[in-house]
């Protein structure tokens, strides 16, 4: 769906469900130099679970307009204009990666907002090499493709997944060619530059649950660990032979860890 904020078009997938007013709201942020195709495997389960899902494209991501935003606060504040804009009071938050430092900063914003959050292959801070953020702001295509590479585990590696006929990594290269040049440098940056997240997570009152990865190369699980330790109620489960891109690797096992969260922790 198209919704305009600050007088700019932007895009969100719903999970090819309309919006109804009597139903509870999900909303997933994607992490850097990627857009609401990171979900889909999720987006549309929830959807036909009886959820409002709302996906939308940060802006100057995909199919949203604009220049993309520097700064995980900034991004943090259009999200709540997005929720706004199509009625969305309270929602559960799926995030991964640069996604939960922005739900982080959802839940300080607007904490009445966060009914619960679930953290994906994501820290209490995701630092950048040097030489990433210099290759994404002089070498797009290259850093695209090391990140892919990085973000996945050796089953993905192999072309063997969920996906029949398909590759992970030549799929996830694909999705973040569609983003417009210099968008995936801004994402990285804002990354680097935030440094709140501890001190923004213990102020967490909701429930919310961690899905980890043993393997993860881009947000280690040591920062993963780090985060669900200071979040006050919390559930964590880790996942073996996978990557980063958990929502794509392992779409079965993430999908029915939140079910059993959003049924056992989250009334709707």
């Amino acid at each position: 769906m198209l919704i305009e904020i600050d007088d700019i078009d932007s895009y969100a997938a719903t999970g090819g469900r309309d919006h109804q007013p009597d139903k509870p709201w999900m909303v997933f942020i994607h992490g850097s130099g990627f857009n609401h195709l990171a979900w889909m495997l999720q987006t549309r389960a929830m959807a036909y679970d009886g959820w409002n899902v709302l996906a939308p494209d940060l802006p100057g991501h995909y199919l949203s307009k604009g220049e993309p935003l520097a700064g995980i606060e900034d991004m943090a504040k259009w999200l709540l204009k997005a929720m706004d804009a199509v009625g969305c009071q309270e929602a559960v938050i799926c995030a991964h990666s640069m996604g939960g430092l922005i739900a982080l900063e959802l839940a300080r914003l607007k904490p009445e907002a966060v009914k619960a959050i679930i953290f994906v292959a994501t820290a209490n801070a995701i630092p950048v090499n040097k030489h990433l953020l210099d290759m994404a702001a002089n070498n797009e295509e290259k850093a695209i493709a090391s990140m892919i590479a990085w973000a996945h585990g050796e089953e993905a590696h192999l072309h063997e997944n969920t996906w029949p006929g398909s590759s992970l990594i030549f799929n996830g290269i694909d999705i973040m060619r569609l983003n417009p040049t210099g968008t995936l440098s801004v994402d990285l940056q804002s990354c680097n530059d935030y440094e709140d997240g501890i001190e923004r997570a213990k102020k967490v009152d909701c429930p919310t649950l961690c899905v980890f990865s043993k393997l993860d190369r881009m947000t280690p699980l040591k920062g993963g660990m780090a985060l669900a330790e200071v979040l006050s109620d919390n559930e964590t489960m880790l996942l073996d032979d996978c990557g980063h891109s958990i929502p794509s690797e392992r779409p079965r096992e993430l999908n029915a860890a939140i079910r059993n969260f959003l049924a056992t922790k989250v009334s709707k």
